[in-house]
């Protein structure tokens, strides 16, 4: 399970759509020499599943490729790894931002 500092105060409601993401490095235009600020690099989409005044759960949204000769194991084994790899990426002072609202 996902636990994040933000809630219902922040507006993040149940089936609210986030990004996960940490910061890189700072990108400066080439031609002005402007800093364009940050790159957000992406670490996974999640759906909250619950969500308190200060707090709210999230599971991964996990995408995945369909085979021609699908097995029920096979398949429930690929969301499984793609979570915990998605889960274990995720770091203390990772940014969270709203997407959309489902």
């Amino acid at each position: 399970m996902i636990v994040i500092n933000g809630g219902l105060k922040d507006g993040i409601e149940e089936n609210t759509r986030l990004l996960v993401y940490s910061l890189g490095k700072e990108i400066v235009d080439p031609d002005t020499g402007v800093s364009l600020g940050a790159l957000e690099v992406p670490k996974g989409y999640f759906k909250v599943t619950h969500s308190q005044d200060n707090m709210a759960t999230l599971v991964a949204e996990i995408k995945t490729t369909r085979t021609h000769f699908p097995s029920v194991w096979t398949e429930a084994l690929s969301k499984l790894d793609i979570e915990t790899t998605l889960k274990n990426s995720i770091e203390p002072g990772d940014f969270v931002k709203i997407v959309n609202k489902l």
